[in-house]
């Protein structure tokens, strides 16, 4: 990872976090999602991953709710969804530089279908964790049925229009003011 991709993925992560701290009354109100989205978008698989991570590990440490424990790896693994999620949608959609198209509902569906799968697997893994050996698929569905409202709903809304609006915003800029020009990345791989 060059410095520069070390640079993009603290400052990125920071926004994520900081974020994470604005909006922690708002029960699953993320812009952690499109922000790795929109990074993997950009800068690439490992970037998005990194960010996705770093941001969940963090915030499962200092989180205003308390120390997420056993469950923080699994929410950190859920975030490389959104990271491959984003890395794919830049192989569909690159080099369109609008804010505005059809692509917006693409990214916002795309982010509730993550998020979605996020809540299946963070919810599996809450009833794993509850259950440990005595999980059955009794306890299983139970657990699932019971984040469905209020955090499931509201992760998958509030993904669907982030992902549609902040996401293309976030792209559209960071491609713009970020992400190394074509000459620059051209003379970078001539010194080498």
């Amino acid at each position: 990872m060059t410095n520069r991709t070390l640079a993009v993925v603290a400052t990125f992560t920071a926004l994520a976090l900081a974020s994470d701290f604005g909006l922690a009354d708002a029960l699953n109100v993320k812009l952690v999602d499109p922000i790795v989205f929109s990074v993997a978008f950009v800068f690439g698989l490992e970037a998005g991953i990194s960010v996705g991570a770093l941001s969940e590990v963090i915030w499962g440490t200092v989180s205003p709710f308390g120390f997420g424990g056993y469950v923080i790896p699994f929410l950190a693994g859920g975030e490389v969804l959104f990271a491959v999620a984003g890395w794919a949608a830049s192989r569909v959609w690159s080099g369109q530089e609008s804010r505005l198209s059809p692509r917006n509902a693409y990214f916002g569906a795309t982010l509730a279908i993550c998020a979605f799968l996020w809540d299946l697997e963070t919810n599996a893994a809450t009833a794993l964790l509850v259950y440990s050996t005595h999980l059955n698929w009794k306890e299983l569905v139970a657990t699932e049925v019971l984040g469905i409202w209020p955090f499931m709903i509201a992760h998958e809304v509030s993904d669907f229009v982030t992902g549609a609006l902040l996401a293309p915003a976030i792209i559209f800029y960071a491609a713009r003011f970020l992400r190394p020009s074509a000459p620059a990345r051209a003379s970078r791989l001539e010194a080498l």
